[in-house]
């Protein structure tokens, strides 16, 4: 079993809290993961202070890690790229940099505000346990799971910002993480551990939506009643089950020629 712990977290809070750390080592975590933009400073007009503070953020996220002695998708930070910003989020295991996967799809007011798309998908192995990472809106894109899928990861993490939206229903966020998060679990034969930020971001609400989903079904979410608060949540990941439901898609696909996944006697 592999626990993970998302936290969802306020924008421009700007370091965890001697609670919120606690709370967290309580878990005895293998993997924590922060939301999108994170470490953003608070009231930011445009990106330019935050890609200002990049080696003040590395550092912190190098040091956090080593502090929870765990591995830390830390959020993302604005990197400033041969003049050209990219949202990027960076890995580290116990203080060391594991790696660092750019967003490949940007939302158009990333764009309008400087952000360049990344290159491609990476995935990395960490004590045993391949791991991606897609931020917010690349998980609009199917074909992003596809190609995580070829990497056989693990676990796909998502750090991300989900808008408020006051005529969005329930029954309608329901449906939206079925058809995103469940089927893309099951096209990549992954968990996708997503994790939201609360407050504001240039101005405009965030709702917390914070999910964890499995190729089969929806694992956990944050109850309705905390779309818009902090918390701090850990859960455990059989990565044994999940293995073994490759394997027996794998050979249901060869045997029956079915490119769909489907959880069989799990």
């Amino acid at each position: 079993m592999i626990r993970v712990v998302v936290c969802q977290l306020p924008i421009g809070q700007g370091r965890l809290t001697l609670r919120q750390k606690l709370a967290i080592r309580r878990y005895g975590a293998d993997f924590v993961c922060l939301p999108e933009y994170f470490l953003m400073p608070k009231n930011s007009i445009d990106y330019s202070l935050f890609a200002a503070s990049y080696n003040r953020n590395i550092e912190y996220l190098a040091r956090l890690s080593r502090d929870l002695q765990t591995i830390l998708i830390g959020g993302t930070i604005v990197t400033n790229m041969r003049g050209s910003y990219q949202n990027t989020a960076f890995v580290f295991e116990n203080g060391y940099r594991v790696g660092s996967y750019s967003k490949v799809y940007p939302t158009v007011g990333e764009c309008e505000k400087g952000i360049a798309p990344g290159k491609s998908f990476v995935s990395w192995k960490v004590d045993g346990i391949r791991i991606g990472v897609l931020i917010c809106a690349d998980v609009l894109h199917h074909e992003a799971f596809t190609e995580l899928g070829e990497h056989s990861v693990d676990i796909i993490f998502s750090p991300t910002l989900s808008p408020y939206r006051p005529d969005d229903t329930v029954e309608a966020r329901q449906k939206r993480d079925n058809d995103i998060f469940v089927r893309g679990a099951n096209t990549a034969g992954s968990f996708i551990v997503k994790t939201c930020a609360i407050g504001r971001v240039f101005g405009k609400p965030l709702r917390g939506r914070s999910l964890i989903a499995s190729p089969w079904k929806l694992l956990w979410k944050v109850p309705v009643e905390f779309e818009e608060k902090d918390m701090i949540y850990g859960f455990d990941l059989d990565i044994t089950r999940l293995q073994e439901f490759r394997r027996k898609s794998l050979i249901e696909r060869i045997v029956n020629g079915n490119t769909v996944l489907k959880e069989t006697n799990l």
